[in-house]
């Protein structure tokens, strides 16, 4: 090669790579002023995410930025960095490279401009769990997109759906928890055929289940709760054999649970509570994976399956307020850190399930108003989590298992109307925590203990209808701050009211028909004391007979 033609070959290579070169610098010069006019929009954000963000460094290195090997931007990354202000779009859609948008998390607030279609590259937005007000524009030019998160940013109006057609690629939808106008569930939404996260909670979503929903088989997560859906749970949700979770409480769903559910293999949490589903459960026999299952307030009916008793990842069981009937499986609970059933208000039999708390995590037991049968079983008096024992309204019978009384973490104990016999013992001024306590109606006899009192927490007293006898406790007047109600009546107590009783500071007092003699303090002349000859009054305008004068 000649000198000539090698030195007009070095010039032309200098030259491209000068103008490459240039290219570089006006992109990132221009760049570095979009994101300072982003900073000074949100200039009054309680942040200091900027702090990181001045011309003398490379935008490359500002705080949630991230580039590509060409030194242009492609994700904004400041969620959750308590930024304040409207989203200038138009500012932010200038950056060509832009793929990553992630804004949750924050306080923006205005609307969201059409500025937002001039950001064609986008594959990840977020822009959920703001205060921004308005619709969301069309944003059908986004059609690159995979993650589109929307939820819980107080967007109202018409929610562009046909802008979806678009969008063939989306993994995840989220768009729940905005006031949107009411709209069924569109048909833009089930042909999202790569979608494997779709929560659409809360959003006015009302009209039928579209059968439609069968064609989204890679979905892991369907959220659906919280919304005005109406007729039956079609079979095609069988067809998700992928699916995690399924949220479709709150709604007006009808009919029986779908023959599909036993494909569902994966499935971990369901929740179709506060609906008017029938039928019995036995569909779900075949569901080994769930970890919480709730089902309150239908119309079911029939029994639980002994199958439950073999879930070995179950610890979340509500089925409260149904028509369910039978026993419980005798083994539920035992297998996983169990944590919550709640089998309150159906028709249930048989004895309480033993070993619920085998694994020592269980924190609330809730099955009253049901025809159990039985006694306590004893395990529970070693289950120190448990924060809420209630089996009240129920056929249960024998002695309380004395660690009841004193469980440490204990809120409530709740074992009204039953057969239950015995005492109250001591231990109970180790139950720290206690709120209330209901005992009524039962056959419990015995002394009322003077260690009750230490139980500090002690709001509501009620042991009415039973056989306690002997004194009332004077230890029980250390309970004034906290101490509020508190129900003796019809019991067989005796001896006279003492006079650490005029410190409670009661909004409820009854200790009618019980074999109390002497005065009344002055203080609790609002109680009932019906039912008690031997007492008398030391004030004026009492229903009770004077004291005589010493």
């Amino acid at each position: 090669m000649s000198s000539t033609r090698a030195s007009e070959h070095y010039l032309h290579y200098s030259f491209g790579l000068l103008c490459l070169l240039s290219l570089v610098c006006t992109v990132q010069s221009e760049e570095l002023q979009i994101l300072t006019n982003l900073k000074s929009t949100l200039q009054k954000s309680n942040t200091r995410v900027f702090n990181s963000w001045e011309s003398t460094v490379s935008v490359c290195k500002f705080a949630g930025i991230t580039c590509n090997s060409e030194g242009s931007v492609t994700e904004i990354e400041l969620s959750n960095q308590n930024l304040a202000g409207t989203l200038p779009l138009d500012v932010v859609c200038q950056l060509r490279s832009l793929q990553k948008l992630s804004l949750g998390f924050n306080l923006l607030h205005g609307p969201i401009t059409k500025d937002l279609n001039k950001c064609v590259k986008l594959q990840y937005l977020d822009l959920g769990n703001n205060v921004f007000t308005g619709a969301v524009p069309d944003i059908s030019s986004l059609t690159e997109l995979r993650y589109l998160h929307l939820n819980n940013s107080g967007f109202s109006g018409t929610f562009p759906w046909k802008s979806l057609q678009n969008m063939k690629g989306l993994i995840r939808l989220s768009l729940g928890d905005n006031p949107l106008s009411p709209s069924p569930l569109p048909s833009e939404v089930v042909q999202l055929t790569k979608l494997d996260w779709l929560y659409l909670s809360n959003c006015n979503i009302q009209g039928t289940f579209p059968a439609g929903i069968g064609n989204l088989r890679e979905l892991i997560n369907l959220e659906l709760a919280d919304n005005n859906m109406t007729g039956g749970i079609p079979e095609e949700i069988g067809n998700l054999v992928n699916l995690w979770q399924l949220e479709l409480y709150n709604n007006s769903f009808t009919g029986k649970l779908p023959v599909g559910l036993r494909n569902l293999a994966k499935l971990e949490n369901f929740d179709a509570s506060m609906n008017y589903l029938e039928g019995d459960l036995s569909e779900l026999r075949f569901s080994t994976n769930l970890v919480s299952l709730q089902l309150y307030k239908n119309n079911l009916t029939g029994q639980v399956p002994p199958e439950f008793g073999e879930f070995k990842k179950l610890v979340n069981l509500s089925l409260y307020t149904n028509g369910l009937s039978g026993p419980l499986p005798q083994k539920l609970g035992s297998f996983a850190k169990f944590y919550f059933i709640d089998v309150s208000e159906n028709h249930l039999t048989g004895p309480i399930p033993p070993d619920m708390c085998k694994q020592g995590a269980m924190k609330m037991l809730l099955m009253l108003d049901n025809k159990f049968t039985g006694e306590i079983p004893a395990n529970y008096a070693n289950c120190p989590t448990l924060t809420r024992f209630r089996v009240s309204k129920n056929l249960l019978s024998g002695t309380v298992p004395t660690g009841i009384w004193g469980l440490p973490k204990v809120n409530i104990i709740d074992i009204a109307s039953n057969n239950f016999r015995g005492p109250v013992t001591s231990d109970i001024k180790n139950a720290k925590s206690l709120w209330q306590l209901f005992l009524g109606n039962n056959s419990l006899s015995g002394e009322i203990p003077a260690d009750i009192s230490g139980a500090t927490s002690l709001q509501s007293i009620l042991l009415n209808n039973n056989q306690f006898s002997g004194e009332l406790p004077s230890s029980l007047g250390s309970l004034s701050s906290t101490l509020k109600v508190l129900d003796l009546s019809h019991n067989q107590l005796s001896g006279e009211i003492p006079k650490t009783f005029s410190s409670l500071q009661l909004t409820q007092l009854d200790l009618s028909y019980n074999k109390l003699t002497g005065p009344v303090p002055e203080s609790l002349s609002k109680g009932s004391f019906t039912g008690n000859p031997g007492l008398c009054s030391v004030g004026k305008g009492s229903v009770l007979p004077p004291c005589p004068h010493p």
